[in-house]
């Protein structure tokens, strides 16, 4: 009696999911680094239009009662023909811009004398103590504080060229200070690459000499 073999099973034909892209897996790194950069970037100039919207609204709000007894007087009716409302509104944008001009102007008087550092100092430093507000403040402080320092000492001394933020991509950068290595003699540059949209914040970097590229470009252009 002849045995017969039984036929194999068939074959799957429920295909297995493919692995996934590491392509895809990196532009998602990718964009959740460019997003999480833009927020950083944007975060200190919301806080600063923030801080100016509190000192322009405590401006309108001294400026409004002045303005109502500016605007209802007869010499000020009699040159500009508009109604009440209009009148006071518009007034007290305007005496609220002076307002504010002089508001700015006086902190930056008193931040020069030694009475007004001492005040802003308590000021700084109760603003650093601050949970939410510290690393912010802190960072534009500094970066702020580089930008009015212009060409000389700490301040912005050439434009060069860097690998950042990775290798192959040049991205521009400010020379903020040169240091040497005592160990090695190798010598470092300490740069700060602006980001946008707000140029004010961006990041403090250390590169060797040789991989940076020097340009002839100027701090100002």
């Amino acid at each position: 009696m002849t045995e017969h073999a039984s036929p194999p099973p068939p074959a799957s034909t429920t295909a297995s999911p493919p692995p996934a892209s590491r392509s895809d897996s990196g532009f998602l790194r990718h964009m959740k680094s460019i997003f999480i950069g833009g927020l950083i970037a944007l975060i200190p100039l919301f806080v600063s239009l923030w801080i100016l919207g509190i000192l322009f609204n405590l401006a309108t709000g001294f400026s409004y009662p002045i303005a109502r007894l500016v605007a209802n007087s007869d010499f000020f009716q009699h040159i500009v023909h508009l109604n009440n409302k209009t009148a006071i509104h518009i007034v007290s944008y305007i005496l609220a811009l002076i307002l504010f001009v002089a508001m700015v102007y006086i902190i930056g008087l008193l931040g020069s004398l030694v009475v007004g550092r001492q005040l802003l100092n308590m000021v700084d430093n109760f603003i650093e103590n601050l949970p939410l507000l510290k690393g912010i403040y802190g960072t534009t402080k500094q970066v702020i504080s580089v930008f009015r320092q212009g060409g000389g000492g700490a301040g912005f001394q050439r434009v060069v060229l860097v690998e950042f933020p990775r290798l192959g991509c040049w991205t521009l950068a400010f020379v903020t200070n040169e240091v040497t290595d005592s160990n090695c003699g190798q010598r470092y540059l300490t740069v700060f690459i602006p980001m946008t949209p707000n140029p004010t914040s961006g990041f403090f970097q250390f590169f060797p000499a040789e991989s940076v590229r020097e340009t002839d470009w100027t701090v100002d252009q």
